[in-house]
């Protein structure tokens, strides 16, 4: 199905993984599909930590316990089957961390030395395809620890890329320059995304869609929200979440998750577009 990359190419942090993190959650409670996150970091437990508290092995929530279901190594198992060639695209789901029941799976970063780390890289992108056979929705968080010919190989593969950037003028040229030059991906599967957004700021979605970007459409955004990056530290996101869904009235709680669905819909729109023209690479 479709394979959704959180992509930045800016030297200041965007919210990179906090919205990967974000998008999945949301999708893994709202949606009844199944959902896999999967994490390209190199000895970075930022994913681990949002879902798992520290020292605990297992939580029941809504959906059933979040269990481990094999190492928290989970992509070198996997690379290892991938390397002996006797794989299907259900096998992935035997080296993930069950996060919602049914909806929502992590595929861990890799924690080790930094050699295997770029031999395991080789194999991202066969393991994404592979996932994208069994998954709904396959959402890649591309890390910077990534050399670039790997970081442009699952762009390429790709169905939808989130590139990600500040509410900064100069950092949103340089990403807009570099996917018209088609450096990173192409541009007509690229949705722009602010990461950590303020909506009060002078710099709000309106401003930059009408006088930079010079569209009718409102540009994307993930808001900047206390209690999430909280929770990321604690291991409670989707309680987080669950608590978000049920708020009523306007504030920045339900305008996060108002964003996040509005993110969600933009890419189902994109990917209907892209697949009406024949394929991401037209």
């Amino acid at each position: 199905m479709a394979v959704v990359t959180f992509y930045t190419n800016g030297k200041d942090q965007t919210g990179n993984t906090t919205s990967a993190i974000a998008l999945a959650t949301y999708l893994g409670i709202t949606k009844n599909k199944k959902t896999l996150l999967i994490s390209t970091s190199f000895n970075d437990e930022t994913v681990k930590t949002a879902f798992w508290p520290e020292q605990t092995k297992k939580r029941s929530g809504l959906f059933g316990p979040n269990t481990n279901l094999t190492s928290e190594n989970g992509i070198e198992g996997l690379d290892r089957i991938v390397r002996s060639n006797k794989i299907s695209p259900d096998i992935v789901t035997d080296y993930t961390k069950v996060a919602l029941k049914g909806r929502l799976e992590i595929l861990l970063g890799f924690k080790g030395a930094i050699e295997q780390y770029k031999d395991i890289q080789q194999r991202y992108v066969q393991i994404i395809v592979l996932a994208s056979k069994y998954y709904d929705t396959v959402i890649v968080d591309i890390d910077k620890s990534l050399e670039t010919k790997t970081k442009n190989e699952i762009l390429n593969v790709s169905d939808i890329v989130i590139g990600m950037v500040n509410q900064n003028m100069k950092e949103l040229d340089n990403l807009i320059n570099t996917l018209s030059q088609g450096v990173a991906a192409k541009r007509i599967n690229t949705l722009i995304t602010i990461g950590k957004y303020d909506e009060k700021s002078k710099y709000n979605a309106k401003n930059i869609s009408r006088n930079i970007l010079k569209q009718k459409e409102i540009i994307n955004t993930v808001p900047y929200n206390t209690i999430m990056l909280d929770s990321m530290q604690e291991g409670t996101v989707i309680d987080t979440f669950l608590q978000f869904l049920r708020l009523k009235g306007k504030d920045e709680n339900t305008f996060f998750i108002e964003e996040l669905n509005r993110l969600g819909e933009s890419i189902e729109h994109k990917h209907l577009e892209i697949q009406r023209m024949g394929g991401k690479n037209t």
